[in-house]
């Protein structure tokens, strides 16, 4: 039962405490419906405090039957229910639609969150995308912490991100739907394979199946066992960034030097990676290339060389690395 596979995820990764506050992010398709649906029947256990939250990107003729349908489905199941409009098309910026159209949507439930002071938002991510996030992320390029895949929680800015059925598959999903007759949208854009993410789903995922059926569950259990490594070496590149941090304000972060030059290659790159987010909240755009031009910078270039990354600004100085926010 998936009710049970949920409830089982929740207590392993303590995901959820009684008279918790939570927002439910659903767009109206098969797996947020099945999330509401499920938080709906657990809401009195758990002595739930229940928001639905609903983006309408406006990005198909189909948008405002959804926030319409979602609207509607609340009402029944007696959940407060907030949405708001935007045309992600004018925000865009020719950098990617869909990342956009996430930035907009975490945007408002940023804005939410503050609105009815609930800082913890359940999503209906589930094993079949974090499957489909590795092997998208193993294409593109990426390191450890691509290869985690998304967690079942992690922390967005102010709001704490839990997704309770990443141990549960898409079949089992729309099956659990059909069984207990809930209904749900179709994002007819899920059929196209002009994004990446479709041509893996409906290209590429069928064809590895061919080669190993089990090839689901082993990519989930090698992004969860790198999820436990990239946890510890983090922890520890978190302290040692901690040593060696002299100066921190909202436009520039200064490292000690001589302490950069004694770490090892593996422990420099996630330091820098932390020392990034930190200064600008995340690491878009940052890639291995860029770690190594720090590296060289710090081991080899003269004091007063300098490395541009997207938006920031390395300089070498006679005792420090600085780091700096760039003004566009």
């Amino acid at each position: 039962m998936i009710e049970e596979t949920l409830k089982d995820t929740i207590r392993s990764y303590d995901l959820l405490k009684r008279n918790d506050k939570l927002l439910l992010g659903v767009s109206g398709g098969p797996d947020s419906m099945c999330l509401l649906k499920v938080f709906s029947r657990l809401k009195d256990e758990y002595k739930l405090k229940l928001v639905c939250v609903h983006f309408n990107h406006g990005l198909r003729p189909s948008a405002d039957k959804e926030e319409a349908f979602v609207h509607n489905f609340c009402k029944k199941e007696g959940i407060k229910f907030i949405s708001e409009k935007k045309d992600v098309r004018k925000f865009f910026k020719g950098d990617s639609l869909e990342q956009t159209a996430r930035n907009l949507r975490f945007d408002f439930f940023l804005k939410c969150s503050r609105e009815v002071k609930i800082k913890k938002i359940a999503l209906g991510h589930h094993k079949d995308d974090l499957v489909e996030t590795v092997l998208m992320r193993l294409i593109r390029g990426t390191g450890l912490r691509g290869l985690r895949g998304f967690l079942p929680k992690s922390k967005y800015k102010s709001l704490t991100v839990i997704r309770p059925l990443i141990e549960i598959e898409k079949s089992k999903i729309l099956d659990w739907l059909k069984r207990e007759k809930v209904s749900y949208c179709l994002d007819e854009s899920n059929l196209e394979d002009k994004f990446l993410r479709n041509k893996i789903r409906l290209n590429l995922f069928p064809l590895l199946k061919e080669l190993n059926p089990n090839i689901a569950q082993n990519l989930y259990n090698l992004s969860r066992s790198i999820s436990l490594d990239y946890d510890f070496i983090y922890a520890a590149s978190f302290d040692v960034f901690n040593s060696l941090k002299r100066r921190h304000s909202a436009k520039e972060l200064c490292l000690d030097l001589e302490g950069l030059k004694k770490l090892s290659p593996a422990v420099f790159n996630h330091l820098m990676r932390i020392a990034i987010e930190e200064l600008k909240g995340d690491v878009r755009r940052i890639e291995g290339r860029h770690l190594e031009e720090i590296r060289d910078l710090v081991l080899k270039r003269p004091s007063g060389s300098i490395v541009d990354l997207p938006s920031l600004l390395v300089k070498k100085e006679q005792n420090l690395l600085r780091i700096q926010i760039l003004i566009l």
